[in-house]
């Protein structure tokens, strides 16, 4: 018994500055990590953006040829 006493004596765990310093390097990962994931997505949002220009100018298009159809009589 006096063995474990001994072992849970020695053994002390993190210190308060430890801790601050990984939270710190964490929090500077978590923000390189977002900065590259905002590069990555703004290409991302123009592209659906000019998708869906694409997709109004042809139902525009379509629109309008059906309006025709109806002036001729179809």
């Amino acid at each position: 018994m006096r063995r474990v006493s001994k072992l849970s004596r020695n053994f002390r765990g993190f210190t308060l500055v430890e801790m601050l310093i990984v939270v710190g390097i964490i929090i500077i990962l978590a923000g390189a990590v977002a900065l590259g994931v905002s590069d990555i997505l703004d290409p991302a949002k123009h592209a659906g953006s000019s998708v869906s220009l694409r997709k109004a100018a042809e139902s525009q298009s379509i629109a309008q040829s059906e309006n025709k159809l109806k002036n001729y009589g179809f």
